[in-house]
């Protein structure tokens, strides 16, 4: 009997043993034997899918992290991606980066775990300093890393119904017991002046969504603030915001701070209710 041993598998049969003398055969009745390669295929996909059911793979994925900082780089906009040891060449991430108008001045690629772009506006080859333009940055490598890695998703508040389903905050007690747990969002937001004095600094963490750092800019100048810059950070289901404030070109007063605070809160639990909502019809 021919035997072909797949990896990490049992021995699989690829052929019948001969049948015995006399015995009737109908060669052109029987299916045709599949390849040791198919064979090792399926067995593959089956083994996969079956560590998926049991969450051994699930517990494996890593979360991904996507950090667009414009304070260490006096001249261009760092954006940098984690995702384990899966990143590989992002070759896909350049084109795309290409494709909204940017120059990728340098890169550096530590192996595959972590690529740093240096990046800045075609037109003007200063930092990418408008929310929108990052948001747009931010949103087009996740929507990437969705793409070629599907399993990413899982680690994303938006990235599948069943994470979207999930969402919690990185900092809930991990003894809780395993099962459905409620639908909860923990905002922190702090603002504190910067120890030059000349601004303020306003700390975000939040569960994160497609649109968020447009949506606070614009909530900010509602109350007549002016944001200087703005660093983002993505890490798995939290965004993790940092933006540079003055209001009539001097730092937050102390109740101006706290109105800044309590329209946040206000805004992200409105948008977390309002969602709940329409995802209950």
């Amino acid at each position: 009997m021919q035997l072909a041993v797949c990896a990490g598998a049992a021995p699989c049969a690829l052929a019948r043993p001969a049948p015995a003398a006399g015995a009737l055969t109908r060669v052109a009745a029987r299916p045709a034997v599949r390849s040791a390669k198919q064979q090792c295929r399926r067995l593959t996909v089956l083994r996969a899918a079956a560590e998926t059911s049991n969450g051994t793979s699930a517990a494996a994925v890593p979360e991904p992290v996507v950090k667009i900082d414009n304070e260490k780089d006096p001249f261009a906009t760092i954006v940098s991606i984690q995702y384990g040891d899966r990143l590989g060449e992002l070759l896909d991430t350049v084109n795309s980066l290409k494709a909204l108008g940017l120059n990728i001045r340098r890169a550096k690629l530590k192996s595959a775990s972590e690529h740093k772009f240096y990046v800045t506006d075609a037109r003007t080859s200063e930092k990418v300093i408008k929310s929108a333009k990052l948001e747009e940055i931010r949103l087009t490598i996740l929507n990437n890393l969705l793409q070629f890695h599907p399993e990413s998703g899982e680690q994303l508040a938006w990235g599948t119904p069943a994470a979207r389903a999930a969402v919690v905050t990185r900092d809930l007690d991990p003894t809780a017991p395993l099962g459905k747990r409620p639908r909860s969002i923990q905002t922190q937001i702090e603002v504190r002046e910067h120890e030059s004095g000349s601004h303020s600094v306003l700390l975000v963490n939040t569960v994160d969504r497609p649109g968020l750092l447009t949506d606070i800019v614009r909530v900010l100048k509602d109350i007549s603030l002016n944001v200087v810059s703005a660093e983002v950070d993505t890490i798995g289901r939290n965004a993790v915001d940092r933006f540079n404030l003055t209001y009539h070109g001097e730092p937050l007063s102390e109740p101006m701070s706290q109105l800044a605070i309590n329209a946040l809160q206000y805004y992200l639990s409105q948008g977390e209710v309002e969602k709940e909502w329409s995802e209950s019809y």
